[in-house]
C-alpha cells in the first residue's frame, strides 16, 4: 500500500476517535511487513508466530485505548466516604496502576480520593472491579486452569507459552489459594433442581492418601508412637513419607441399563467385551476435603443429596467399601435426617476376600481356585452368604491351617468380614431393582480427582495448597468451574471494593 494511502487511512481513523489512528497504523504496518514488497517469504508456521507476536501487542494497545478514554473523562464525585463514614474531600489526578492482562501489561489511570490520615479511595477500581493482585482476572483464571491440570512449574510454562505472561511459582500458588476462597460455600447458595423422581439416588465416600509436608500431617496419638526399626534402611511396612487422607464423596443418579435386570450369572460369567448391563452414574457431584473428617464429608454428601431430594421421595442408596466407621457415619446421618437408606457393601471387596481365602484351600496358581471363587460369589449374589460362611468354616476345620500362619489369619479375617457385613449384602434386591453393587464411581474419583494431580512424582503438599487444589478440582469435575469463577469474582468485588464504602453511598459506576 502506498504511503499516502496509509497516511490517509490513519487520518480517517483518527478523525473517528483520538488514538484510533495509531491502532490502524500498527495494523497496516503488520500487514505490510508480511505481504509488502520487502516481505521475507516464510512457512505458514513462521507467519503464524509473527502474527501472534505482533497481534498480541496490537490487542494490548486496543485494551489500553479502551481504558484511556474513560480515564480522561472521569468526573469528580461528591460525598465519597469510606465504610466508617470518613470522607475523602480531595480528588487528585495522576494516579495509576499496572494490570498484567492476557495480552500484556496495561496502565489504569484514575482519580484518587484523599482524606487526612486515611488511605486513598479509587471509585474507578470499583467500576472496573480490578483485582487486588497485579494480574487480571483472565490471567488468574488461566493460572487456575493450568494449575489444576499439572504442576505449578508446568502451569507457569503453559501460561507463558499461551500469553507471554511470566508468573513466579510462589505467585502461582497464591493465586490458586485466593481463587479457592469461596469454594467451600459455593454449593450452599441455592438448591439445585430436583433430580429425576424415578431414579435411585446414590451416595458414596472414600479416602485417598496425599503425601504431605511434616507440618501438614495429622497429629499421631501418643499411644501409637512411630518407631524406626533400622538406622540405614526401612523395615517391613515402614515408608519414607507419610500421607494425610483426602476424604472424597460423590452423589449421583443411577440410570438403569434397561430390561431385563442383571442376574448373578451375568455378573460373574459375562463374556469379555460384552455389555456389562450395570446402571450408569449420571449427574455426578463430587466433594473433596483434606481437612475435614470422614463423618464431615459424609454429612456434606447427605447435604447435596437432600438438595436433590428435599422431600425424601426417591430411593436412597449408599455404597460402602465395608469400613465400619464409614457405615456408622452413614447410618447416623440417615437417622438424624429421617431418611430410609439402603447400604450395600461393594461387591468387588467381597470378591477380594473370597480370593484371599481361596488360596488357603487351593495350590498356588491352581485353576480350581477361580472356579471355587465364582461358585461362592454366585451364592452370595443369590443371597446365600450364611451358606458360604459355613462352607469356609467347614473347610478350615477339615483342612486346618498352620497355627499362627498367614492362612489362619486370612481365614479369620474373611469370616469376620462376611459375618459382620451380612446386613449389607442384599445383592438379590439390588440386582432386581437395577441398582449398582460396586463402588467404582468413588474409587475412580479418588484417582482422577486426587491422585492424578496430588500424586505427581516428588510432590509434598502443605495443607492450604492441597485444600485449594482439591476443592477447585471437585468444582471442575462437577462442570461448575466457569459458574464458580463468576461467583468468585463477584465476591472479590465485595471484599476488595464494595466493603470499603458505606452501602448507601457506594459510588456509581
Amino acid at each position: 500500500m502506498e504511503a499516502y494511502a496509509v497516511d490517509e487511512l490513519v487520518a480517517s481513523a483518527e478523525a473517528l476517535g483520538a488514538g484510533l489512528g495509531l491502532l490502524v497504523g500498527e495494523l497496516v504496518g503488520l500487514v505490510g511487513e508480511l505481504t509488502g514488497p520487502g516481505a521475507v517469504a516464510g512457512s505458514f508456521d513462521q507467519v503464524e508466530v509473527r502474527v501472534a507476536e505482533r497481534g498480541r501487542e496490537l490487542l494490548r494497545m486496543v485494551l489500553q485505548h479502551v481504558l484511556d478514554g474513560p480515564a480522561a473523562g472521569e468526573r469528580r464525585l461528591a460525598g465519597v466516604a469510606d465504610a466508617q463514614g470518613v470522607g475523602r474531600p480531595w480528588a487528585e489526578r495522576g494516579h495509576a496502576r499496572t494490570v498484567v492482562s492476557g495480552v500484556g501489561p496495561v496502565t489504569v489511570r484514575r482519580l484518587a480520593y484523599r482524606g487526612a490520615g486515611a488511605p486513598n479511595l479509587y471509585p474507578r477500581d470499583l467500576a472496573l472491579n480490578l483485582p487486588a493482585r497485579r494480574y487480571s482476572w483472565q490471567v488468574q483464571q488461566q493460572v487456575v486452569r493450568y494449575a489444576l491440570a499439572g504442576s505449578y512449574e508446568q502451569a507457569g510454562q503453559w501460561l507463558r507459552a499461551g500469553t507471554g505472561v511470566s508468573v513466579g511459582k510462589q505467585q502461582l500458588e497464591q493465586i490458586v489459594l485466593e481463587a479457592a476462597a469461596d469454594a467451600q460455600a459455593f454449593y450452599a447458595r441455592a438448591a439445585p433442581a430436583a433430580g429425576p423422581p424415578g431414579l435411585p439416588l446414590v451416595l458414596s465416600a472414600d479416602g485417598k492418601g496425599v503425601a504431605m509436608r511434616p507440618e501438614a500431617r495429622r497429629r499421631r496419638s501418643a499411644a501409637v508412637p512411630r518407631t524406626k526399626t533400622f538406622g540405614k534402611r526401612l523395615g517391613t511396612g515402614e515408608k519414607t513419607g507419610h500421607k494425610r487422607m483426602a476424604e472424597t464423596g460423590v452423589v449421583f443418579d443411577a440410570l438403569p441399563a434397561g430390561q431385563p435386570r442383571r442376574t448373578p450369572e451375568q455378573v460373574m460369567t459375562r463374556p469379555a467385551g460384552s455389555p456389562s448391563g450395570s446402571p450408569r452414574a449420571v449427574n455426578r457431584w463430587y466433594t473433596v476435603d483434606i481437612t475435614a473428617s470422614r463423618a464431615a464429608t459424609i454429612s456434606a454428601v447427605f447435604d447435596e443429596a437432600e438438595r436433590r431430594d428435599p422431600r425424601h421421595q426417591r430411593t436412597w442408596l449408599a455404597l460402602a467399601d465395608g469400613d465400619q466407621h464409614q457405615i456408622n457415619a452413614i447410618r447416623a446421618q440417615a437417622a438424624r435426617r429421617g431418611i430410609t437408606i439402603t447400604i450395600l457393601v461393594d461387591f468387588i471387596h467381597v470378591l477380594e476376600y473370597l480370593w484371599k481365602v481361596a488360596w488357603c484351600f487351593h495350590p498356588a496358581r491352581g485353576p480350581a481356585a477361580e472356579t471355587w471363587v465364582t461358585t461362592q460369589a454366585l451364592a452370595i449374589l443369590h443371597g446365600h452368604a450364611p451358606a458360604v460362611i459355613d462352607l469356609i468354616r467347614q473347610l478350615a476345620a477339615s483342612h486346618p491351617p498352620r497355627p499362627g500362619g498367614e492362612h489362619e489369619r486370612l481365614i479369620a479375617v474373611t469370616l469376620t468380614y462376611l459375618t459382620n457385613k451380612q446386613p449389607y449384602l442384599d445383592y438379590p434386591r439390588a440386582l432386581e431393582n437395577g441398582w449398582p453393587i460396586a463402588t467404582g464411581v468413588i474409587e475412580g474419583a479418588c484417582r482422577h480427582l486426587i491422585n492424578d494431580r496430588m500424586g505427581i512424582t516428588g510432590a509434598r503438599w502443605g495443607l492450604p495448597g492441597a485444600e485449594a487444589i482439591l476443592r477447585l478440582r471437585a468444582i471442575r469435575a462437577n462442570g461448575d468451574l466457569d459458574t464458580y469463577w463468576a461467583h468468585h469474582i463477584e465476591q472479590e468485588r465485595q471484599r476488595n471494593h464494595l466493603s470499603r464504602y458505606q452501602p448507601a453511598h457506594t459510588p456509581a459506576a
